[in-house]
């Protein structure tokens, strides 16, 4: 490796380091969400699965009892987050019968808390630096694809955004499943972007198990992973029936490895979800039906969109005002132990900062994200296949996010947050190279 290879490597690294220790040092006083009390609830899982050998409580069927006492949780949960919680929980000496109480939502913080409903401090914060760990990963990756995709300027400052991202913080270092939803997102990007270089076979199996492990992690990553599936077969059809003689003779072996992957990937996601070894098919059919339910449950009780305009305004408070929730329940505000927790870290330093945060700064920021849109669309120093996986996802996601979320909350609108940061910090970092080439004209 050349010095100056060697020294954008050194720099690189220890820019990574430093945002990493950043993620992981908020984690202790971000303030507390009752899902978090749901998450390491579910933690059980481990117990029942490695400590007990008891799978029976893992299916959906148990999960749902309605008996008193029995086990009951979200059939939509991930598996991943439970799995780690619980084995943390365990690994830290508490038994199944130490952990906290599922979350009750009708009734206030001080009834929660008097009724073992919060998660020991000690617990919390541990199951806090893992998800916080995820986050952290997550923005290395960030960097690593736009790396391979754009450039080193781009992916540099693209993982900085990221890195201090309010929305993305707060809910990446909470104990619930979003540190492992954007990390295993961002794995099956990246591996998607390096099987676009080399297209080996192994390559093919390894998007296949990041995608199984994305899914797994949570069962919404799914639209992330068919995109890249598309966006593979769309540049697999482009690549075979390019110019010249290769035209109309359509190459079979892209296509049988997607193939490859998709069957990979199922495969990976079975796996990694013991509860659903026994009926895969029943199980699938019971989190659709249950997540359509609880989407239709919320927005009735906090309020959903009504119209289109509602849709606008809230794509464009959380994306590009990039607002962070503290509480999606309004009773919320109205507890003195959250809004001191609030208050303490709002100002702290650690609760991140962002290009947005108010109107003017999101207009602003919304100029960016086109601009590197435009910018990327018209680069031919970038190739053709880094361009459309990046403009499909980025674009995919952001379409499907628009459309499917039923009510103004932040966590459901963080899968689109990579991509307007990497074109933001693309349109940055363009303009930025672009006035230095003036300089150095007018200097000559």
């Amino acid at each position: 490796m050349k010095s100056g290879g060697f020294f954008h490597v050194s720099v690189d690294a220890i820019c990574l380091v430093l945002l990493s220790l950043y993620i992981m040092g908020g984690a202790a006083m971000v303030p507390f969400h009752g899902d978090e009390s749901s998450k390491i609830y579910v933690g059980r899982d481990f117990y029942y699965l490695f400590l007990e050998g008891d799978r029976e409580k893992l299916t959906h069927q148990a999960k749902r009892s309605a008996s008193s006492g029995e086990y009951r949780t979200n059939l939509a949960s991930g598996s991943i987050s439970n799995m780690i919680y619980g084995w943390l929980a365990a690994g830290s000496g508490y038994t199944i019968t130490d952990l906290n109480d599922d979350w009750h939502w009708g009734w206030d913080y001080r009834q929660n808390l008097e009724s073992n409903r919060v998660p020991d401090a000690r617990l919390l914060q541990t199951a806090r630096l893992a998800s916080a760990a995820q986050l952290a990963a997550a923005a290395a990756l960030v960097y690593a694809f736009a790396r391979i995709t754009i450039n080193r300027p781009t992916a540099l400052l693209a993982s900085l955004l990221f890195a201090a991202h309010p929305a993305l913080l707060l809910n990446g270092r909470r104990a619930l499943q979003e540190g492992s939803h954007l990390l295993g997102m961002m794995l099956v990007l990246l591996a998607a972007a390096w099987l676009i270089r080399q297209r080996r076979w192994w390559q093919y199996a390894l998007l296949g198990a990041c995608a199984g492990l994305a899914i797994a992690a949570k069962h919404t990553s799914a639209f992330v992973v068919a995109l890249v599936f598309l966006a593979l077969s769309g540049l697999s059809v482009h690549e075979s029936l390019g110019p010249g003689d290769r035209r109309n003779r359509l190459n079979a072996r892209p296509f049988a490895g997607i193939l490859t992957t998709g069957l990979v990937t199922l495969l990976v996601f079975y796996l990694l979800n013991p509860g659903w070894w026994d009926a895969p098919f029943e199980s699938a059919e019971a989190v659709m039906a249950e997540r359509s339910a609880l989407l239709e449950r919320q927005a009735g009780v906090y309020g959903g969109y009504q119209s289109l305009g509602q849709q606008v305004k809230g794509f464009f408070r959380f994306v590009l005002i990039s607002e962070a929730q503290y509480f999606e329940d309004q009773q919320w505000a109205g507890y003195a132990e959250i809004g001191e927790q609030i208050q303490i870290y709002e100002s702290s330093g650690w609760a991140g900062a962002t290009i947005g945060g108010n109107a003017i700064a999101a207009l602003v920021m919304s100029a960016l994200v086109a601009a590197g849109i435009i910018l990327l669309v018209r680069d031919r120093d970038i190739s053709f296949q880094n361009r459309a996986l990046v403009l499909f996802w980025g674009g995919g996601t952001a379409a499907i996010v628009f459309a499917l979320t039923p009510l103004p909350w932040a966590r459901y609108y963080l899968p689109v947050l990579p991509f307007a940061l990497m074109m933001a910090a693309y349109a940055l970092t363009s303009m930025a190279k672009a006035f230095s080439k003036r300089r150095k004209m007018e200097r000559r």
